[in-house]
């Protein structure tokens, strides 16, 4: 039987335990030290060949440069080097920033750095780390921020009683909002009989990027439209799985995918038996 002084022994030391933070306890470790928030001149940035992306992507630097962003260029990772700036995080939109002579400095957080190596440490740390946005985030984020496309793809669905899911399983259920909102974008009538064919279509399958991306070709690149009587029928007649293992059938041929390739395995099929065949428009 343990004293009283036992007693209360184990009880400070119990109380010294649970006070112990998870860091403490877990032994959680820290890579580097907090960064200093400077607003720095953009010319004074520097980009290094050793662990940047060997690939700069143009398109994506002209459009930051001409539709510039302060919310969405955020804060630029910097590491100080022997008194000089290099770009840990942010490449494309210090290129696209120089691009514009309105612009002179960008936010940055400067950390100390010593060699190339600590530098490309921290971007593989920041990019391994970064999970890319999920299309339905982004169609969520620009219902929010009230843009025109996303809220008419989202009335075309509400009028067609078709769901966006991140994962999409059932009937008249998407996920190819990235498809939907590039195709709406194009031709928003267009869009709205395509996706109204395809939820007549998925009674009992969700509606693929695959079906929706061939449709679309073949009713805008074809001397006739998804509703012409007869392509109707057809269309009905196939279904929804069999324009979708004609569109795979093709891809499997040419050994690539997209629109193009979908719509043209798809036609082949619909094609079957009819003595004037339907064509693309050149």
């Amino acid at each position: 039987m343990k004293t009283k002084n036992e007693s209360e022994e184990m009880a400070l030391s119990f109380g010294r335990q649970s006070k112990q933070s998870k860091v403490e306890r877990y032994k959680w470790t820290t890579k580097d030290s907090p960064g200093e928030y400077q607003l720095i001149d953009k010319n004074l940035l520097l980009i290094s060949p050793e662990y940047q992306r060997e690939k700069v992507t143009l398109d994506k630097v002209r459009m930051v440069a001409q539709d510039w962003s302060w919310v969405a260029c955020g804060t630029i990772t910097v590491g100080l080097r022997a008194g000089q700036y290099w770009v840990i995080d942010g490449q494309h939109r210090v290129l696209g920033a120089k691009r514009r002579a309105d612009i002179e400095c960008l936010p940055c957080l400067v950390f100390d750095t010593y060699t190339v190596q600590e530098e490309a440490k921290g971007f593989l740390n920041v990019n391994t780390g970064r999970k890319p946005i999920t299309s339905i985030d982004k169609f969520r984020a620009a219902l929010a921020a009230d843009d025109e496309i996303a809220r008419f793809v989202q009335e075309t669905f509400n009028e067609l009683g078709v769901v966006a899911k991140a994962t999409a399983n059932n009937p008249k259920e998407i996920k190819a909002l990235d498809c939907a909102i590039k195709r709406a974008t194009e031709n928003r009538v267009a869009f709205s009989h395509v996706l109204s064919m395809a939820a007549e279509l998925c009674e009992t399958m969700p509606i693929q990027n695959i079906l929706l991306d061939g449709l679309y070709y073949i009713h805008t690149h074809t001397s006739e439209t998804i509703y012409d009587k007869r392509i109707y029928q057809k269309i009905k007649k196939i279904g929804a799985k069999g324009l979708v293992d004609a569109a795979k059938r093709a891809s499997a041929f040419f050994v690539t995918g997209g629109s193009t390739v979908w719509g043209t395995g798809m036609l082949e099929e619909i094609n079957k038996g009819f003595r004037e065949k339907i064509t693309f428009i050149k």
